[in-house]
C-alpha cells in the first residue's frame, strides 16, 4: 500500500513535465507557414489580371512523440496583374481546407472573379459547396 503515493507522485511529475513543455513551446513557437500548393490559376479575359487559389500548410509539434506534423491551415486567393508576383491575397473563409476536392474559377468580366469550391465527400458530382464573388478593384 505504501507504493501508491510514489506511483501517483511519479505520474503527476511526468504529466507536469509534458504540460510545461507544451505551454512553453506554444508561447515561443508561432505557427509557421511552411508550404503551399496551388489548386488553380486563372487569367482574366483581357489577360491583364490573374488569380491563383492556394492551400497553405503549417508545421506543428506533437508533444507526445515530438514529431513535426503538417496540416492544411487555410485557403487563399492571390491576385494581381498577369505576369507579376501575386503578393496580395484574400483569405477564403467558411470552408474546411482539407476537404477541398476541386476549385473552379470563372470570370464574369475583367475585374469580377467567381470561385467555386467543391468538397471531396459530396454525393453529387459538380455540386458547389461554397461560392466566392470578388471584384478585384474593390479588394
Amino acid at each position: 500500500m505504501k507504493k501508491w503515493p510514489w506511483i501517483m507522485l511519479s505520474v503527476g511529475a511526468i504529466l507536469l513535465v509534458f504540460m510545461m513543455n507544451y505551454f512553453i513551446d506554444k508561447r515561443q513557437q508561432p505557427s509557421n507557414m511552411i508550404s503551399s500548393v496551388s489548386l488553380t490559376t486563372s487569367i482574366s479575359p483581357d489577360k491583364k489580371n490573374m488569380v491563383e487559389v492556394k492551400k497553405l500548410y503549417t508545421q506543428s509539434t506533437d508533444y507526445f512523440d515530438y514529431e513535426q506534423k503538417q496540416k492544411v491551415d487555410s485557403v487563399r486567393m492571390y491576385y494581381g496583374q498577369s505576369g507579376s508576383m501575386l503578393n496580395q491575397y484574400k483569405e477564403l473563409k467558411g470552408i474546411h481546407p482539407s476537404r477541398i476536392h476541386d476549385v473552379d474559377v470563372y470570370w464574369k468580366d475583367n475585374q469580377h472573379v467567381i470561385i467555386d469550391i467543391i468538397n471531396a465527400k459530396q454525393q453529387q458530382k459538380n455540386k458547389v459547396k461554397k461560392r466566392f464573388n470578388y471584384h478585384l478593384t474593390e479588394l
